[in-house]
């Protein structure tokens, strides 16, 4: 009876040591990210606290309207405009030496098409309103595949079609195309062209190793009412070019009978709501829709450690 007493005694000395660590230590263990001073941490955690008590589709039509306005963002703006002036060199895509992350880029000032989507998405996933421990990590969650780990510029989910599967994979979205009636599928090279090469060397891209399978809807089948949207839904516009599975993303939105685009527009230079089907028609490049529900099932990201840095 002593012995089991003293069993007992060290293994719940055992526990609380194991707890105390964690609590101590655990935090710390957890890979640190630095992002600029932001400004945004009370509009954050005052948009998750009236979002949340909304259903998930309308949480999306919420959040979404609340930033009609907000600028484009100036750098990606830059990049593009550099890029469409750079001549087109074939050259063979390769990551020999990846680089960290050098700072997480969230603003809800500036946005462009994919970081409105996924900043909107992780306001509407996140349960508690806190800026660091849960908007932050959910953002990271829904921007990168690193799986807990220190972030890398080749975890970013730049591509579309790859971007879906590994958010509908946590639990985010899922995929209305994939395997329906009306849609389509088809196999590319994400950032290959050609014989195997790519007009994207920078190493912020992930490097293709195998065929992405993507599912859309036509252009045609979702002019004619086809394609089962529902107002919230994150669209993408698939296109024709090399390489490239889509070019532009927003949010299809239902409002007063119309059918609106939801999305960052570099051309207006800001988030506005334009006719959805005339978007599609206009678009010379666009050959589809990839279409995307919002679920906001996915479970507790992972923890990371921020620190803030002075801007240049």
């Amino acid at each position: 009876m002593h012995y089991t007493v003293n069993v007992i005694k060290a293994l719940f000395v055992v526990i609380l040591c194991v707890f105390f660590y964690a609590a101590a230590y655990g935090e710390e263990a957890a890979p640190l990210v630095s992002l600029r001073e932001s400004l945004d941490t009370v509009e954050v955690e005052r948009l998750i606290t009236n979002a949340h008590r909304l259903p998930v589709q309308r949480r999306i039509e919420f959040i979404s309207k609340y930033l009609l306005g907000r600028k484009y963002h100036p750098e990606t703006r830059d990049r593009i405009k550099k890029q469409q002036k750079m001549p087109v060199e074939k050259v063979e895509a390769a990551n020999p030496d990846p680089l960290p992350v050098e700072f997480l880029r969230t603003s809800l000032t500036y946005l462009d098409c994919m970081t409105y989507v996924e900043h909107v998405l992780a306001i509407a996933a996140s349960v508690k309103p806190v800026y660091h421990e849960e908007f932050l990590c959910r953002l990271i969650d829904i921007m990168f595949n690193a799986g807990g780990q220190p972030l890398m510029n080749h975890h970013r989910n730049h591509f579309t079609s790859l971007w879906g599967d590994v958010n509908e994979r946590k639990g985010y979205l899922r995929n209305i195309a994939r395997n329906h009636p009306w849609a389509v599928s088809r196999e590319l090279y994400l950032n290959r062209v050609g014989n195997n090469r790519t007009f994207y060397v920078e190493d912020r891209f992930l490097i293709a190793d195998k065929a992405q399978q993507m599912w859309y809807f036509p252009t045609d089948v979702v002019l004619a009412g086809h394609a089962p949207l529902a107002s919230g839904d994150v669209v993408a516009m698939v296109t024709d070019k090399e390489g490239l599975d889509v070019t532009h993303m927003g949010f299809y939105i239902e409002s007063k009978g119309k059918h609106l685009l939801r999305h960052a527009s570099i051309k207006l230079n800001r988030i506005v709501d334009q006719d959805f089907n005339q978007y599609l028609r206009d678009g010379k490049h666009i050959r589809g829709l990839m279409a995307f529900r919002p679920m906001l099932q996915a479970a507790q990201p992972n923890l990371y450690r921020f620190q803030a840095i002075a801007a240049p």
